[in-house]
């Protein structure tokens, strides 16, 4: 009998400790679901849109131009996601689109894109993220000439940054961006780019105003190319850089440096680059954004490099509290130093473009979206010349956050 009550009181025991155990474990994973949080919307758009020069092709050839004009739909689907916690963050996008169009089969197509990006804190003193970027698309025909050949690209680039800040206001942040491209070309189908870069900037912080010091060294090679062999280059970015942030009023900010590049036929360039960003709120209902930018970027179709120099300005009118109205100009002058590879010659082009967009919010999950769009593109190579203009309707299906 004493052993009987001996066994009960010691499974009693044990059945004690196995629900507590139980009930510390489930208020810790109830802890841990209130102490994050996220969200998954879904989202879907369809597009009418008439296109004047879908191939972008020579203005000097308007029977050509007639010849292209055409109207196609457009399907777009996708999902944004977000998880938050105190000190961590995942934000993800992914979107599948559909081109069809009515008479240039040709150009039908598939076009995916996936996006991440995860941000940790370990303390408000030291921070950083990692981010994935895919992306199967189009080679645009404004990169290409005298060809209506449907080309598709792929590009990832994976980026990663560290923070450092002091509590005197002196911050470091380093960044590693690597970024692969496969972006085919009639005479080039295998042509593909790889780049590494690694970004320095220190900065020292008083209320609203920064300042410091960028430091950018870029590597890179194009391969793919018989008639190329293997070209790499790199090339270095020294700029004095500062912002200025005044919440709900105004945001500036500004570089000016020099960026040489250096690759192994000599068709790198040196130049002073540097951007001017700015921000106002014009009104409770307007707001304007101006852009000036200078930089040697890297011309996949040259397997080259080019100095653009662009200018954008930006308006945003709330016109009621469901109506948005924005247009927006833009101008980039291209530089190309003379290329093998391409005409053999210096190329310019002046790249003008004129967008309008008009949003109206119909219900919490429902939005119109007309648009118009005209780029005229000039150019001392007359096959890189054009002009071409589009108009279309959007309608966009996602629920309100």
């Amino acid at each position: 009998m004493d052993g009987f009550t001996t066994g009960l009181r010691k499974g009693r025991a044990r059945r004690k400790v196995v629900e507590c155990w139980l009930t510390g474990l489930a208020l810790s994973a109830n802890s841990i679901l209130s102490f994050a949080a996220g969200d998954f919307t879904p989202f879907a758009t369809a597009s009418y849109e008439y296109q004047s020069n879908p191939f972008l092709q020579s203005n000097g050839s308007p029977s050509r131009l007639a010849e292209s004009a055409d109207a196609l739909v457009l399907l777009r689907a996708g999902m944004d996601a977000w998880i938050s916690s105190s000190r961590q963050a995942l934000v993800a996008t992914s979107e599948v689109r559909r081109f069809d169009y009515r008479e240039l089969t040709s150009l039908e197509r598939t076009e995916s894109q996936l996006a991440g990006t995860y941000r940790w804190s370990l303390t408000s003193l030291v921070s950083g993220s990692v981010e994935y970027r895919h992306e199967h698309r189009m080679v645009p025909f404004d990169e290409l000439a005298d060809t209506r050949e449907l080309l598709m690209e792929t590009e990832d680039t994976p980026t990663a940054t560290l923070s450092l800040t002091s509590r005197t206001g002196w911050g470091l942040e380093s960044r590693l961006r690597v970024r692969a491209l496969d972006s085919p070309r009639p005479d080039a189908p295998q042509l593909n780019l790889h780049e590494t870069a690694v970004h320095e900037a220190v900065r020292r912080t008083l209320k609203s105003t920064s300042a410091g010091l960028d430091v950018e060294h870029l590597s890179g090679s194009y391969g793919g190319a018989t008639q190329l062999g293997a070209r790499s280059y790199r090339q270095t970015t020294v700029q004095l850089a500062g912002e200025r942030k005044i919440a709900g009023f105004s945001a500036f900010e500004g570089a000016i440096g020099y960026t040489r590049r250096d690759d192994a036929i000599g068709a790198g360039a040196s130049a002073f680059t540097g951007l001017l960003g700015y921000q106002r709120a014009l009104s409770s209902k307007t707001s304007l954004e101006a852009r000036f930018t200078r930089a040697v970027n890297s011309y996949v179709t040259s397997a080259g490099s080019v100095l653009d120099t662009g200018l954008s300005l930006a308006l945003t009118w709330r016109l009621t509290a469901k109506t948005q109205v924005s247009p927006a100009f833009s101008m980039m002058r291209s530089e190309l130093s003379a290329q093998p590879f391409a005409s053999g010659s210096s190329r310019r082009d002046l790249y003008r473009v004129l967008t309008l967009d008009i949003r109206y919010q119909v219900l919490d999950w429902l939005s119109l979206h007309p648009y118009a769009r005209r780029a005229v593109r000039s150019s001392n190579s007359p096959a890189f010349g054009f002009d071409a203009n589009a108009i279309g309707l959007e309608l966009a299906f996602k629920e309100s956050q």
